[in-house]
């Protein structure tokens, strides 16, 4: 991967690392240990970019001008990050997105790919960003429910390098407060859930101003076969999808630009749509996919 990696950014000297907007661990994570392999593999940095920021910090908000290239982190579709001019090149995890040259390898996280980019470049990733790539894997694997033996694997080598426990990494990734915003985001969904009888099975559609995914794969685990949860973001309406048996990436892409994993994935509607109107959009959505649904719930 490392050679390819260099193949793609040849004749480049300049670079911006680049995330997803609102980088969460993972991305984060990702971004800076690619940050680490390609300054050993010579290139200057500019910038370690989260557009719309991160809640972890650690980066910029602005993208530098004057660069060779953009290296984008854990995105898998230019409709996630501001407009670029100029080459890009994609490291990512996710099974479908845009057309982007790059190293995509569909794995648990992107934060592994950039670990394996780092040993293969003999990098020694320091403590604080081995304790960041702890936390991005553990939480974008669903707090390790879809980590296989690869990836335990990696954590194990990345915990002797962040030193302490798992806990000790992830003990704040949820404080009172922020459990106590996610229970009241669930139960806000859980009031507004629709559901439908499809082709696919049971559809679940709700939506939440935030924690999409949580209340997606709770829908999943009351027995929805899909669920389709929106929230209205700067960019437009985020469609976050979820299943345990169909491949949701088709379904994104049917009806925005996005991308993702075959059980979990994430669409954007380029729209300004009022919060009133998410139902609306919702039942378009769920009827795109099935002209014959059938409403159980309402």
């Amino acid at each position: 991967m490392l050679e390819r990696l260099r193949e793609l950014l040849r004749g480049a000297g300049r670079v911006a690392i680049v995330t997803h907007r609102r980088a969460d661990a993972d991305a984060l994570a990702c971004a800076r240990v690619l940050e680490l392999v390609l300054r050993k593999m010579g290139f200057d940095i500019a910038a370690v970019v989260c557009p719309e920021g991160s809640p972890l910090g650690g980066c910029s908000g602005e993208l530098p001008r004057g660069v060779d290239a953009y290296v984008l982190a854990d995105v898998a579709s230019l409709s996630q990050v501001p407009g670029l001019e100029g080459r890009c090149v994609r490291v990512d995890h996710h099974k479908t997105g845009d057309d982007i040259p790059g190293i995509v390898v569909e794995r648990p996280s992107c934060t592994e790919i950039a670990v394996r980019l780092a040993e293969e470049a003999g990098v020694e990733i320091p403590a604080d960003v081995a304790r960041l790539a702890v936390l991005g894997i553990y939480t974008d694997t669903g707090r390790l429910k879809r980590a296989d033996a690869e990836t335990l694997a990696l954590l194990a080598r990345l915990l002797e390098r962040a030193g302490g426990t798992l806990g000790d990494v992830t003990g704040d990734e949820r404080g009172a407060g922020r459990e106590e915003r996610r229970a009241l985001a669930l139960l806000k969904g859980m009031r507004r859930l629709e559901a439908y009888k499809t082709s696919l099975g049971t559809l679940c559609t709700s939506h939440v101003s935030a924690y999409e995914a949580d209340l997606a794969a709770l829908l999943v685990s009351v027995g929805c076969d899909v669920a389709i949860v929106a929230s209205r973001k700067d960019d437009g309406v985020h469609l976050v999808f979820r299943s345990r048996d169909i491949d949701v990436t088709s379904l994104a892409r049917s009806v925005g630009a996005g991308g993702g994993h075959k059980e979990a994935a994430v669409a954007i509607i380029s729209e300004r749509v009022a919060k009133s109107r998410l139902p609306l959009l919702l039942r378009g959505v769920v009827f795109r996919i099935d002209p014959g649904a059938r409403v159980l719930v309402k």
